[in-house]
């Protein structure tokens, strides 16, 4: 018998409960995984409270990204071998999800753990920086010289782009609901630090800018502070919704978009329907593990059987990066 978190109707964290599942070998096109560490995001408290988009089962599992071991291959796999340290390609999959000391997963979504992290760290690292990848780079062409407004900054996905921010040459201006937050973001590279109830927040940046303007925004947030940002934006520049974290209305800046010629694009990972972005964002953030540019923060570990507690953490807003589950 293996241990599995599962939930059987939506709702608060305390629906979550540790129960024994029998895990079967491995179908065809299948591996099975060891967990070791298990990344948690905020689609995961979406996806358990019931308001995303894909709808839980009964019982369900929960969970889009972990790293471990491969424990056993089906029939037909060739690319992953017993004993490989592994990491889940990140994906909701609502029949079965990351949160077990014992998943099978299909090989096309299950890639090599990466040698200049630990277990621990591979756990964290791979859904908040493939998703500032896709959002910076492939949507936003972030480039040296750019700035870049990146709300939300203390988040997992926040830190990671401000460092790939850094890496490409652009200059980061993070923006942080927590004046509490502020030294820390910039210890962690951000070159300018702004709070989001700033009532001067566009002209400020504009100020930082020279009067230019961001070329991009990379935005989870959403809601009217679009308005603002978008008038903080330069021309022909890029506004990346990767999120609706305001959960209100996110008005399209017609205003700004018209006087200065901007694009407003929703980014999400779907490495499913766009597997050839792949290999692309792996070179590049293997890079920057091998320089050192990159790195994931880790707010604070729980113990498995502590999903519960693991939530609250992360519902409350005070972590500043990744919080992972260790099994």
């Amino acid at each position: 018998m293996s241990k599995a978190i599962l939930f059987y109707e939506p709702g608060p964290a305390e629906v979550q409960c540790l129960e024994d599942v029998t895990v079967p070998a491995p179908a065809p096109g299948e591996v099975r995984i060891r967990v070791a560490a298990i990344g948690l995001n905020r689609s995961d408290l979406i996806f358990r409270s019931g308001h995303h988009p894909m709808k839980p089962q009964s019982p369900s599992g929960n969970g889009a990204e972990a790293a471990g071991v491969v424990d056993s291959v089906g029939p037909g796999v060739t690319s992953i071998a017993i004993g490989e340290a592994v990491c889940v390609v990140p994906h909701m999959d609502p029949e079965r999800g990351t949160y077990g000391e014992l998943i099978n997963v299909a090989a096309d979504r299950v890639m090599k753990a990466s040698p200049h992290l630990t277990m621990e760290e591979n756990g964290a690292f791979w859904a908040s920086y493939l998703t500032a990848w896709g959002g910076l780079i492939e949507e936003g062409k972030l480039a040296e010289g750019d700035f870049v407004i990146i709300p939300a900054a203390s988040s997992s996905v926040g830190l990671a782009a401000i460092q790939i921010a850094k890496m490409v040459g652009a200059v980061p201006i993070a923006i942080t609901g927590s004046e509490s937050k502020v030294a820390a973001l910039r210890d962690a590279g951000a070159a300018h630090v702004m709070l989001s109830s700033d009532t001067n927040l566009a002209e400020h940046i504009m100020t930082i800018t020279g009067g230019v303007g961001a070329r991009v925004v990379f935005d989870p947030v959403g809601g009217d502070q679009t308005l603002v940002l978008a008038a903080a934006m330069a021309r022909r520049g890029i506004y990346v919704l990767y999120g609706v974290l305001s959960g209100g209305v996110t008005p399209f800046p017609v205003g700004p978009a018209f006087e200065k010629l901007l694009t407003m694009t929703i980014f999400r990972l779907d490495f499913v329907n766009r597997p050839e972005e792949l290999p692309r964002a792996m070179a590049f953030l293997e890079q920057g593990l091998a320089c050192g540019l990159l790195k994931p923060v880790i707010d604070s570990t729980f113990p498995f059987e502590e999903v519960v507690q693991a939530h609250h953490h992360m519902a409350s807003n005070r972590q500043f990066g990744k919080i992972v589950l260790t099994v």
